[in-house]
């Protein structure tokens, strides 16, 4: 079955008339025999170039020397529904509260091994719940707000990657894969009271392009820099989006198997300039230099390797209201656009990213951003940003 899907949003913009409505698109839906819903765009269906969604700053906060109160060393930030940010500041380990503007609340548990205590914490928010996963101490331990210990119990070892916590309290935390070499990665989910509920596998997109060098008996791998990775996510209510970076495509899978929808976007590909290229590849024949010697750099990392076409997808994430965010690399190499698709996958629009292209987004939140980078002192800067959706009215 085969149809044609404008969008509520297209719609309306193309009922109001103006300059920007014969450049909008329609996606193409079909249903396949199996029941997966295929989305196919060929443009944006709810706003063209830069007259859609805008990200408009809201609060900044620059860390300084010392200080209780203060933000010194930020490495990960959340934000609950009243908008306050809990930051994991390393100098000393705690995670502190901060409200909407910036002003400190508390702090919440402590550095250490014990009860409501942590060496790496890794942080989600769920309604009056912080969710924290530490992949040191392999534990998960759950705060209310106001940071009064709950719960605790043993999760995954080792693996320091961000956690999800689905409207229905559903914790992803990431898990050994290496048990099944089909699969490219694995989350365990458990319960907001701690119970395992089962093992998330992700598939396999194609076969990820490595440097690997032996060095005193063993062997080290790093990812060729740009190369095409698998990439996946999870949707509000706990679907899991796929991709293999290579393809402008993902799957949204309902764990553990069932492929519900496919959704892909027509693009053209763009060159990566030699420069940038030249200038990652530099920094890490530096760095492995000083590790394994000028010789074994010289026989294991060639700058040919690095791919001189961008990938179509360079980064992906959904957000707590469910609209999936590409990064789409478009010849800039100063700043960062992203693709943006409502839940059920039809492309609305590319929203340019007011920050440079090396700072990294630490959370989204439903109508809200916070981004980790570097002022123009070169100290820690935390920025919060606003999505202005008025201009199109949703």
């Amino acid at each position: 079955m085969r149809h044609i899907l404008t969008t509520a949003l297209g719609s309306a913009i193309l009922a109001c008339g103006g300059d920007a409505a014969p450049e909008l698109a329609r996606p193409v839906i079909d249903t396949l025999p199996s029941g997966v819903v295929t989305v196919h765009n060929t443009g944006p269906a709810g706003w063209a170039d830069t007259s859609g969604w805008r990200l408009v700053e809201t609060a900044r906060i620059v860390a300084s020397d010392s200080g209780d109160r203060a933000i010194v060393n930020p490495s990960g930030i959340v934000i609950d529904p009243a908008g306050r940010m809990y930051v994991e500041d390393r100098a000393p380990l705690a995670i502190k509260v901060f409200d909407r503007s910036g002003a400190f609340v508390r702090t919440i548990g402590r550095e250490g091994d014990g009860p409501g205590e942590y060496r790496s914490p890794i942080m989600g928010v769920h309604g009056p719940h912080l969710v924290v996963q530490d992949p040191r101490l392999a534990r998960l331990t759950v705060y209310d707000t106001s940071g009064t210990l709950l719960r605790s119990w043993p999760s995954a070892c080792c693996h320091y990657r961000s956690i999800v916590v689905d409207t229905a309290g559903r914790i992803m935390v990431a898990a050994p894969s290496d048990m099944k070499p089909e699969f490219s990665d694995a989350f365990l989910r458990f319960t907001i009271e701690g119970e395992l509920i089962d093992t998330v596998w992700v598939p396999k997109g194609g076969e990820p392009q490595y440097w690997e060098v032996s060095i005193r008996g063993g062997r080290m791998r790093r990812s060729i820099p740009f190369s095409p990775t698998d990439a996946e996510a999870f949707t509000p209510d706990g679907l899991l989006a796929h991709a293999w970076t290579a393809d402008y495509r993902y799957a949204l899978i309902r764990p553990p198997h069932d492929t519900v929808r496919l959704v892909s976007k027509a693009w053209t590909p763009v060159e990566r300039p030699e420069s940038q290229r030249r200038r990652v590849f530099d920094g890490i024949v530096e760095q492995q230099t000083k590790q394994i010697g000028a010789e074994a750099v010289a026989r294991t990392y060639h700058f040919d390797d690095i791919p001189a076409t961008a990938t179509p997808i360079g980064g992906f994430e959904i957000d707590p209201a469910g609209y999936a965010w590409i990064a789409s690399f478009t010849g800039d190499t100063l700043h960062r656009a992203f693709d943006v698709f409502d839940a059920e996958g039809v492309y609305l629009g590319r929203v340019p990213a007011p920050w440079g292209a090396d700072t990294y987004v630490q959370w989204r939140g439903a109508d809200e951003l916070v981004t980790l980078g570097e002022s123009e002192d070169g100290l820690p800067e935390i920025v919060r940003y606003r999505i202005d959706k008025s201009q199109v009215g949703h």
